[in-house]
């Protein structure tokens, strides 16, 4: 198995992994990865769209459905009245926080697969194909 197909098949394992783990009742996936994206200063619309790697108008309708289930709402930037962030409600706060637990969750079950001294070795080697994975996006920015 080559590089790509190694990254690919990471992908489509991650993806369904996170699927199944990191689910709740009423909120797509999508909507989890918006939600887990938020910072609790906001982040413009146009920042979300490029981090999860979506057309402007899908992720306002993402953010409508958000809305409509009060997790987000939309304001003015106080830096620059003509750009639109995205906050989480309390609601959406909350959910963030479950989704997080999840997550924490499913990574030490993940971690407990690997014995103590192979676990830092993964880390390490998981944070240096993150960054570089960051570097290849980040130079077409």
């Amino acid at each position: 198995m080559n590089s790509g197909e190694l990254i690919l098949s990471f992908l489509i394992d991650l993806n369904r992994l996170f699927k199944n783990e990191v689910s709740f009742e009423d909120i797509s996936f999508s909507q989890v990865l918006a939600l887990i994206s938020i910072p609790n200063s906001g982040v413009e619309m146009s920042t979300l769209s490029w981090n999860l790697a979506l057309d402007n108008s899908t992720v306002t309708r993402l953010v409508d459905r958000l809305e409509k289930k009060n997790l987000v709402l939309r304001g003015k930037s106080k830096k620059d009245k003509r750009l639109v962030k995205v906050y989480l409600t309390k609601d959406g706060e909350l959910l963030q926080n479950r989704i997080e637990e999840k997550i924490d969750f499913l990574g030490n079950k993940i971690e407990s697969e690997f014995s103590y001294d192979k676990r830092e070795d993964i880390i390490n080697n998981l944070s240096s194909f993150q960054w570089v994975i960051k570097k290849l996006f980040l130079t077409k920015k």
